[in-house]
Order: C-alpha cells, then sequence, then structure tokens
C-alpha cells in the first residue's frame, strides 16, 4: 500500500473516533490532507468504500494488536490492554459505533463478530496461562469466564445498553474496576497481590 492512502488511513480513523463517521464528509477529509477531492477519489470510490478501508486497516493494524500469548504472564497481557485502551481514550467517540450501525450494518456486524471472537479467544488463552503458572485458581470453567468476558466488553460497557453511561465508558478508571473485579474473581492469593501491586504502580505513575 502506498505511503499516501496508509497515511490517509490511519488519520481517517483517528477522525471518525473523534467525531464520529457521519460527520467526516470526504470534503473535510480532503481539506484535512491538503488534498483535492479528485485525488482522494483516487484512492477511494466514495465514502462508503473509505469508511470500509479505514475499518479494516484498524482492525488488521491498530484495534486487535494485543496478543494474549505474548505477554510474560497472565497478569500483565491485561495492563498492556490498558496502555492499549488508554491511547484509544484519548480521541475516542461512541458515536463512531452508532454511525457503523445505523450507516454501514455489514461492516458493523463485521467489526463486532471480529470484536467478540479476539477477546473470547485471548479471554480463553489467557486464562489457560494464568492457571499453568500459579497466577490464576486451578479447575477454572474457561469457556464460562471467556463468555463473560465478551458480556462484560461488548454489552456491559456499551452506552447503548443504559448500564453505564458515555462518561463512564471513557475513563480508564471503569476499566480498572471491572478488571480488578474479573481478578478477585479468578485469581491466587498471588496472582491477585501481583496484579495490586501493578494496578498501584500504573496509577502511581499516571500521578506522577
Amino acid at each position: 500500500m502506498e505511503d499516501k492512502k496508509l497515511h490517509i488511513l490511519k488519520n481517517v480513523g483517528r477522525l471518525y473516533l473523534r467525531f464520529g463517521i457521519r460527520s467526516v464528509t470526504m470534503d473535510d477529509v480532503a481539506r484535512e490532507f491538503g488534498i483535492s477531492k479528485k485525488t482522494l477519489y483516487q484512492y477511494f470510490r466514495d465514502k462508503a468504500d473509505l469508511v470500509s478501508q479505514v475499518v479494516d486497516f484498524y482492525l488488521k493494524n491498530l484495534m486487535f494488536d494485543i496478543d494474549a500469548s505474548r505477554e510474560e504472564n497472565a497478569i500483565d497481557f491485561y495492563f498492556a490492554l490498558r496502555t492499549h485502551i488508554s491511547k484509544i481514550l484519548k480521541y475516542f467517540n461512541n458515536n463512531i459505533e452508532f454511525d457503523l450501525k445505523k450507516q454501514y450494518p455489514q461492516l458493523f456486524k463485521k467489526v463486532h463478530k471480529i470484536k467478540r471472537e479476539k477477546i473470547f479467544i485471548n479471554t480463553v488463552e489467557n486464562i489457560n496461562k494464568g492457571m499453568e503458572t500459579g497466577f490464576y485458581r486451578i479447575g477454572l470453567d474457561v469457556d464460562l469466564i471467556a463468555k463473560l468476558q465478551v458480556g462484560r466488553m461488548l454489552y456491559t460497557l456499551n452506552p447503548e445498553n443504559e448500564i453505564f453511561s458515555e462518561r463512564e465508558v471513557a475513563t480508564i478508571e471503569l476499566f480498572d474496576k471491572v478488571i480488578e473485579y474479573h481478578m478477585h474473581a479468578i485469581c491466587t492469593e498471588m496472582g491477585l497481590k501481583y496484579f495490586k501491586q501493578q494496578l498501584k504502580n500504573v496509577q502511581n505513575d499516571v500521578k506522577n
């Protein structure tokens, strides 16, 4: 993919995250990158094509680049995820999901399906790794916990379901509380001690 198109995809995604998809026009995109609409249409057939390619780019390269198997231990995975989410929250506008659902329903279904599968697979890998290394209790129902985690991340933390408000969901503090609740349910004494110390460390880093 040529550099100019790659630059557009990455940065248009940030515009969508900040302002929502519906409010960002092709004129806005052309103006943002200092190019003519004619040049923009050499890369993308229309706005629907641009949205589709932006979503594909983020799915493949940025949104789900946290792999449970890469972290040193099971609990470190959640702190890597926390760092990733903190970056997204700086410019995230929940309208992006609403716009996808209303204007591009097939694309929304695709994104939702991939998110659901990724959360489930990562949780399964994480639970198994945690049990093997003594951070999580032996004999956990891995499938059940993974499904609960999917529900927690995609439904409980979705403002549309009116459990938490958009303002609450946009804070890393809520993520910390949700993960702490999760850890109390699955950790051994050693695991919980490690989690609390790591959480204290990252929260102190923010204060300092």
